[in-house]
């Protein structure tokens, strides 16, 4: 079983089986399975307002015992612990399926990390490049730069026609 803790300190364990595929089914509409070759684990890990519904779905019967509503649960996702959760979930959903899915999802889930790293990387060397905001200031000034009376002189139709002779 995965486990983790949010933000409030509470400790919440992710565990997947038969029951618990049915009630994310019934509350979200978010098929758990799809996770072996669709793009779940992308969606979850991009998206904390799905990842938290889907968690709520899972950790339900806790949060009842607990008198935890959706909306005190979803105050709990924040900050680091939306990246320890989206890992509790799929750890939880390796461990669901059986050996033969388990190694593909788990390659899957790997795949899918290292394209989230190296996308941050270069997401961030972008932004250490010194001449970002030259570029950018350029670009707008020319996306928004206002047409000289020569270049809308040369751009009306009326200079493109000849002019009769008198």
């Amino acid at each position: 079983m995965q486990k983790f803790i949010d933000r409030r300190g509470r400790v919440w364990i992710v565990d997947i089986d038969n029951t618990t595929l049915r009630r994310v089914k019934a509350l979200t509409d978010v098929r758990l399975l799809d996770a072996i070759d669709g793009d779940l684990v992308t969606r979850l890990s991009s998206d904390p307002l799905l990842l938290g519904d889907v968690l709520f779905a899972i950790c339900k019967p806790q949060a009842d015992q607990q008198d935890v509503d959706d909306d005190a649960f979803a105050e709990g996702l924040a900050g680091d612990s939306i990246d320890e959760a989206c890992k509790a979930l799929v750890d939880a959903l390796v461990a669901y399926f059986p050996e033969s899915r388990r190694r593909l999802l788990r390659k899957a889930a790997d795949k899918q990390k290292m394209i989230e790293t190296r996308g941050l990387e270069a997401i961030e060397k972008r932004l250490d490049d010194p001449n970002l905001v030259d570029r950018i200031v350029e670009d707008l000034e020319r996306k928004l730069a206002v047409p000289t009376s020569s270049d809308s002189l040369s751009d009306s139709p009326a200079s493109s026609e000849s002019t009769p002779d008198h």
